[in-house]
């Protein structure tokens, strides 16, 4: 059991964190752990490792005081491709067990895109986006940042997994989480058999109105206050906020085969680190199903 740091308190920390990066299936695997281990209290993500980590581990350590010393304690949060976060992990919970969910790095890119836009956090078109925000590209960088996370945890302390396998067959998909995060194996529930969870397909229909929800959800964590989030988002606000304009048009073309030309050598690099053929990452996905096509039993983004 790993507590914190200050011995007045015992809550725990993880045992084991999903670190992403971000649109890979990260909601989908916090919300099928939800209720099999110990998440943060009332919140997905507390970024403590990245922007939340002047507040110190005990301000960490007590998202998880609702752990009740049976299951293991986990958190589901897109700590990948920031190496600053694998040092502080490793600084406080150098056993920690770590999972990496990788995705086609085009469609992950176009998605964290999409995201932005959905909460009217850029106005600017996929291109000058990504000039302005190179971090998207570096976070997709899966060749790159997969050694340090080995290096500092070891290779049998992180699992890589590939979101391929969650569409082709989410329940063995499921399964590899279980066995490596030590609990026994479970049927995936039905919200996640089958659905895209947190996927984005519209903007906002009011965008002045969504930048005002958004400043206000962001001081509703900032401020902890996340029964009151969660019920606006129950009961339809965020959604109402963020969605109900134009929706997304397919990646076109040009923009498309730039980026698989630019992701390419970090898809040559990782085939060997996996040892898996990633041929379907080099070419567009439409493309991909002509020349294999596959069935599709369970999406997440």
């Amino acid at each position: 059991m790993t507590q914190s740091s200050n011995h007045q308190t015992k809550f725990r920390l993880p045992d084991f964190i999903g670190v992403g990066p971000g649109r890979t299936g990260t909601t989908w695997l916090h919300e099928v752990l939800v209720r099999h281990v110990n998440l943060p209290a009332g919140i997905k993500e507390t970024d403590f490792f990245t922007t939340n980590y002047s507040k110190g581990i005990d301000w960490y350590a007590r998202h998880f005081r609702n752990a009740d010393g049976v299951r293991p304690v986990g958190e589901v949060n897109p700590y990948f491709g920031f190496p600053e976060a694998a040092e502080r992990i490793e600084a406080h919970i150098p056993r920690c067990k770590i999972i990496c969910t990788f995705r086609n790095p085009v469609e992950r890119i176009y998605s964290a895109y999409k995201l932005w836009r959905h909460y009217t956090l850029t106005p600017d078109p996929l291109d000058k986006f990504l000039v302005k925000v190179p971090q998207v590209i570096e976070v997709t960088r899966y060749a790159k940042h997969l050694p340090d996370w080995r290096a500092r945890f070891g290779a049998d302390r992180v699992l890589v997994l590939l979101n391929d396998d969650l569409r082709s067959d989410a329940q063995a998909y499921l399964d590899q989480v279980c066995d490596f995060i030590g609990i026994g194996k479970y049927p995936v529930p039905a919200a996640g058999a089958g659905e895209l969870i947190n996927s984005i397909n519209d903007l906002p229909r009011f965008p002045r109105f969504a930048r005002k929800a958004r400043h206000f959800m962001h001081w509703l964590e900032e401020k902890q206050a996340y029964a009151t989030s969660n019920f606006l988002e129950r009961a339809g606000v965020w959604k109402f906020s963020f969605g109900g304009g134009p929706k997304f048009p397919s990646l076109d073309k040009a923009t498309e085969a730039r980026l698989h030309e630019l992701m390419r050598p970090e898809i040559d690099a990782l085939e060997p680190m996996l040892g898996r053929d990633l041929s379907m990452w080099k070419r567009p996905r439409a493309e991909t199903r002509r020349v294999a096509p596959q069935a599709s039993v369970a999406r997440a983004t």
